[in-house]
Parts: C-alpha cells; sequence; structure tokens
C-alpha cells in the first residue's frame, strides 16, 4: 500500500522505501520485545544505506504515528503460541531417558556425543584459556575414561582464547606444557578478545615456528588504526619485557601483517555488529568468500549468528588479505544432531570517545587539528607513534577514556541446540540438562544498561545456557556491574594476580555480590593448584 503524506516528495520512491524501512524497524522492535526474530534482518541494512538519514527519520515519525501496532502485537503473540506448541510437541515426539538411566544409551540411531574440556591456566594476570573437543561416538566405554584422561593429546579440535601474561614468564611455562602434551602440535583456532600485552605476548611463543603449535584459523576482533592506538595507549601505562613490547607494537602497527608471520591458514576479523560502533565500514571493503572448515581437521560450519539457519556469513576481504565478517558463529563437529558452537562479539569504543582521544593526541603532540585521522594510516606514523611518543599516546588515552576498558572480543563456548542434549560432568554427577557453556570476555564493558542490552540481544540463544563466566579485565570494578545481571552463570572466575597493588582485581565488591547471589567464585592466578580444568561429555540421543 502506498504512503500518502504532505512531507515534501510523498510520491517519490525514495519515500516508499524509507516508510518500508521504518516499518520493518517498527516491527523488529515489537518482535523482539517477545524474544521473537523478524526475517531477512539482514538485508534491512542493505535497504537503510539506500536511504538518507534525514528521510528515515521523516519516515520513522510518519509511520510510528499511523503504524498499527496492535494488530502486529496479536501477530507475534500469535507466533510465540504457535513456537511453543511446536516446542511442546517437539519434546513429546523427541521424549528421553535421563543419561543416567542404562537405556538413554541404546539409541544410536542419531546420536552424536563429544567431549569437551576446557583449562582456564595459571598465568598469573593475563589470559590463558584453552578448549577441546574429541569425537567419542556412541560407545559408553570411550566416553567415560574421557573424564578422567588428560584431553590435549587426544584433542580432534582444539582452541586457544587468549595467551599472555604480565610478567611473561606465567604465560611462556603454560605454553610449554601444552605443546609438550599435544604431538600433533595443530591448532585449530586461536581467538585474540583484545590488543593488550598481557593477553597476546604468549602467541609467538605459542605459534613459534620451531617449539610451538601450527594454527589453522587466527579470530581476532576487527580494528581499524585508531583503534589500534586507543588500545596502545591504555597497555602501555606499564612496561614489560622488550620481547612482550616489541611484538605488541608489532600487532598495533600491522595485525594482520604480524600474525600472518606465524601461518595460519585464515585470518578472520569480526567487526562490531552496529552501525553506530564501526560496522559501517564493512561495506567499504571488497567482497570475500567467508571462512572455511580446514579438511584435514574436525570439520566446522561458519554461520551467520542472526540466527537464520545454515546461511553463510557475508564476508569481506582487506588488502592484506584477512576475511571481515560482521556476524558469524562457528558450529564445530556437528553430526545429525548436535555440535559444538563457538560465537564471538565484539564491542567497540563509542564515537565519542574516538574522537576525544584523537583530538587528545593532536594537543599533545602539537599536531594540526584534525590531522590524526590521515597520519595514523601511514604504517610509519604508526610505528613512531607506538615507539617515539608512547607517553604522549597513553596521556590521550587516559584522558579521553579514563578507567574505561572498551573494545574486546567476547566468545561463547557451549554445545550446539542445547536444548536437545544432555551433559555428565567429571565430578560423576549426570545432569538431564546441557547447561555447561562458557563465556570469556577480555576486557569488555558491561558497566551501563544499554551495553548489557546489546550483549545479552546478541548472546539470545545461548546466554540461560552459560555456567562459567569469565570476569572481564580480571575482575575489575571498572568493566563490571553485578548489579546489571548480566548472565546468571553458577561460576564467576578472575584470571588476576596484579603485580601492582592499586589495581585491586578482582574487585572485592564484585566477589561479595557474586557470592551474595548463591553463585561460586574462583580465582585463577599463578599458582599451579589455581588451575580451573572442567571436563563434561555431551550427547544428543537419538
Amino acid at each position: 500500500m502506498k504512503n500518502t503524506i504532505a512531507y515534501g516528495s510523498s510520491d517519490d520512491e525514495k519515500w516508499e522505501l524509507a516508510c518500508q524501512c521504518a516499518d520493518f524497524y517498527i516491527r523488529t522492535a515489537i518482535a523482539r520485545s517477545y524474544g521473537l526474530r523478524m526475517l531477512m534482518e539482514s538485508s534491512f541494512d542493505q535497504l537503510r544505506r539506500e536511504v538518507s538519514d534525514q528521510l528515515y527519520a521523516q519516515a520513522l515519525d510518519f509511520r510510528q504515528k499511523t503504524f498499527e501496532a496492535e494488530n502486529f502485537h496479536n501477530y507475534c503473540r500469535q507466533s510465540l503460541l504457535e513456537r511453543e506448541q511446536q516446542a511442546a510437541h517437539l519434546a513429546a515426539r523427541t521424549a528421553r531417558l535421563p543419561s543416567s538411566h542404562s537405556r538413554a544409551w541404546k539409541r544410536d540411531l542419531a546420536k552424536h556425543v563429544l567431549g569437551h574440556h576446557r583449562y582456564q591456566l595459571p598465568v598469573g594476570q593475563g589470559g590463558f584459556n584453552v578448549g577441546t573437543l574429541r569425537d567419542l561416538g556412541p560407545n559408553e566405554a570411550m566416553w567415560q575414561p574421557s573424564l578422567v584422561a588428560d584431553a590435549i593429546p587426544f584433542a580432534d579440535f582444539m582452541y586457544v582464547y587468549d595467551c599472555g601474561s604480565d610478567p611473561i614468564a606465567g604465560v611462556v611455562q603454560s605454553v610449554r606444557s601444552i605443546v609438550a602434551r599435544r604431538p600433533s602440535r595443530r591448532l585449530d583456532m586461536l581467538f585474540v578478545s583484545h590488543f593488550d600485552r598481557d593477553h597476546i605476548c604468549g602467541i609467538p611463543h605459542l605459534l613459534h615456528q620451531q617449539r610451538g603449535l601450527r594454527v589453522d584459523t587466527i579470530v581476532m576482533p576487527y580494528l581499524d588504526d585508531i583503534d589500534r592506538m586507543i588500545a596502545f595507549g591504555r597497555s602501555v601505562a606499564t612496561s614489560g619485557e622488550r620481547t612482550a613490547e616489541r611484538f605488541h607494537e608489532d600487532v598495533v602497527v600491522d595485525p594482520v601483517g604480524t600474525m600472518a608471520r606465524f601461518g595460519p591458514r585464515q585470518i578472520v576479523m569480526v567487526m562490531p555488529g552496529d552501525e553506530d560502533e564501526g560496522g559501517s565500514g564493512f561495506f567499504e571493503l571488497p567482497p570475500a568468500e567467508p571462512p572455511l572448515s580446514d579438511p584435514d581437521g574436525m570439520p566446522w560450519k561458519a554461520r551467520d549468528s542472526t540466527g537464520w539457519g545454515s546461511a553463510s556469513p557475508a564476508a569481506r576481504r582487506t588488502l592484506d588479505g584477512a576475511t571481515v565478517v560482521r556476524r558469524i558463529e562457528f558450529d564445530v563437529g556437528g553430526g545429525s544432531e548436535g555440535g559444538w558452537l563457538l560465537k564471538p562479539h565484539v564491542k567497540q569504543a563509542s564515537r565519542r570517545d574516538r574522537e576525544a582521544f584523537c583530538a587528545a593526541v593532536e594537543v599533545i603532540l602539537r599536531w594540526p587539528r584534525g590531522s590524526f585521522r590521515e597520519k595514523v594510516k601511514i604504517e610509519k606514523e604508526r610505528r613512531g607513534l607506538v615507539t617515539k611518543h608512547r607517553t604522549a599516546v597513553s596521556r590521550a588515552y587516559a584522558w579521553a577514556f579514563g578507567d574505561k576498558n572498551e573494545t574486546s572480543l567476547s566468545l561463547y563456548s557451549g554445545p550446539a541446540e542445547p536444548q536437545k542434549a544432555g551433559a555428565v560432568l567429571r565430578n560423576s554427577r549426570t545432569f538431564a540438562s546441557a547447561r555447561v557453556g562458557w563465556m570469556g570476555t577480555g576486557d569488555a564493558g558491561f558497566k551501563d544498561p544499554e551495553t548489557v542490552q546489546r550483549f545479552q540481544d546478541h548472546y539470545r540463544d545461548e546466554i540461560d545456557w552459560v555456567t562459567t563466566f569469565m570476569l572481564p579485565h580480571h575482575g575489575s570494578e571498572n568493566n563490571f556491574d553485578p548489579s546489571l545481571f548480566v548472565v546468571g552463570a553458577e561460576l564467576f572466575v578472575a584470571a588476576a594476580q596484579p603485580i601492582h597493588s592499586h589495581w585491586k582485581h578482582p574487585a572485592p565488591e564484585i566477589v561479595k555480590a557474586i557470592k551474595a547471589s548463591g553463585a561460586r567464585f574462583r580465582r585463577v592466578g599463578s599458582s599451579p593448584k589455581s588451575l580451573l580444568e572442567e571436563r563434561m561429555v555431551v550427547f544428543w540421543p537419538g
């Protein structure tokens, strides 16, 4: 139906398109309030770019006044009811015995069984999490011993989330242990949350050509030149060993080139999903093929994380050969049912803070106003900023950001289709549900409700299955507000052993609030006894 309104060019095709976009926006907002998703949501971004901001604002104002919201509310209620009925019918058709019952393991037709181990290694102030997967098949004689065996040597798939510590000795020792226990020397995926030295300085040791692992895929956040300088300004406030400093500088100056030295088959960079957080730059890059699984390893599928079934994610290519995506999740080792889901999310610094940082650098270095954005595009200038002007960059970060820690890649790791699965944990207890998900958050900030809401929206289908939650920035009070209820995990973990007492990691107030909520808290420091190891078998009965 054509809209008629006295808004200048009301009969123009652009006005009709603007109204269509406004209608879609309104419907999407209502649908989300019911926990529903709109079809073709990814197409909205493309249509929206064809309409000017001014015309879209006019159309949105018009449609908000004239849209028959109650009819769409009724439609959503009916859709939700039908979904609940379908779920009930599915549950009735696939009803199964508890995992502890011997007959539950006789139903072998569509069964898929994965062993999953994860290790938060005791590196001190830093981050080093290792996860493994092994296809155990339907044979119960295989999965029971896997709960007590070392998973590193026999894993079919192994991934790492961050690899660093301050001082570096802590992570180097743990890296040597992992490499020595991995005869194949294969590392399927390395996830980098952000470019702080205490989260990346162990990577040259982990991926050393002679004494390290061979990585297939590296996944890290897409940070432009400004964002990387911001990350450097935050990290440079403390000094580290020269080898760690040099690698840190190289990553900031040229992240793709530096990571490419380790010989990965592909480098995947994840952009923030929201355009107001920098995601609009995605469409300025040339199209590319989405990330692909290595035929020689455990298979995985890259999917669009908006939830549209098996749709491949849209991908772009950088000039230096990295694959850039906005929304992606990796389904590892999926069988007829089940698999393991690795799902990243990137939260970027706000535009206002970015602009303040740029202005601060210009003032401190007495550069012409507005020149920083162009200068930082030049590799030689970036190298000078991380070597000759380290103090200036650090001061600019402190002025623009204070104690905030903004840009970081979070990662969910847990069973795919957990509502259909069962899990057996290593403490010999059996459970009827697979609530065994893990969430790593790097140095993400969870201090304001809007950020928390966006995070929860991104992980809408996974958030209730998280049982182990890594507190951001080692449990700093500047990054986490327990009153916002980011996630209802059973175990909250802080990887922390600060060498500077004024850091107060983890914050006593956060630890107290966690325990008061009935959840458990665990600090993983530098003592070998603080190692956190979680072992489980997840199965999807037929």
